[in-house]
């Protein structure tokens, strides 16, 4: 399955240093969300992670369909490839609502999709996002997708 409305995947800017860095070890196996594109250049993403990451690994995405979802998340081993996996966190089977193929650059991957109705997303809803190799999960989140922001919130 594909998402629909794949918006883009972005390539790490310069010579990145890995990800088993001192400023990545606190997000090594999550995934952060944003409503900012992430940055391409390697030095301005411990910025980046630091001020987005939330301590339950729980995002709310805002705005309507399509959700607009910006993310980067930082691998614990070197891989060649990940697939991207959304899944409803209702459903008891974990049946991906659509996966996505994604080439981490240096146990980091940074990419931007769009979650839409067509493709079987839907308001309201709470998805649990992660990267996979094989059966292995390397990250994970979950994502509420939403069209308004809650009081409080």
């Amino acid at each position: 399955m594909r998402l629909v409305g794949i918006l883009l995947a972005i390539a790490v800017a310069a010579t990145p240093a890995r990800a088993d860095d001192k400023a990545f070890k606190p997000y090594v196996g999550r995934i952060v969300v944003s409503p900012d594109v992430p940055p391409s250049v390697y030095e301005e993403l411990p910025r980046f992670l630091k001020i987005n990451f939330q301590a339950d690994d729980s995002y709310e995405v805002i705005g309507g369909a399509p959700w607009k979802i910006n993310f980067v998340a930082v691998l614990g081993k070197d891989v060649k490839t990940v697939t991207l996996q959304l899944v409803d966190k209702a459903d008891k089977k974990g049946t991906p609502t659509e996966t996505l193929e994604l080439t981490p650059k240096r146990r980091i991957v940074l990419a931007s999709i769009e979650a839409t109705v067509a493709a079987g997303f839907a308001e309201h809803k709470t998805y649990v996002m992660q990267l996979v190799a094989g059966k292995t999960v390397l990250a994970k989140c979950e994502v509420t997708l939403s069209s308004y922001k809650r009081p409080g919130t």
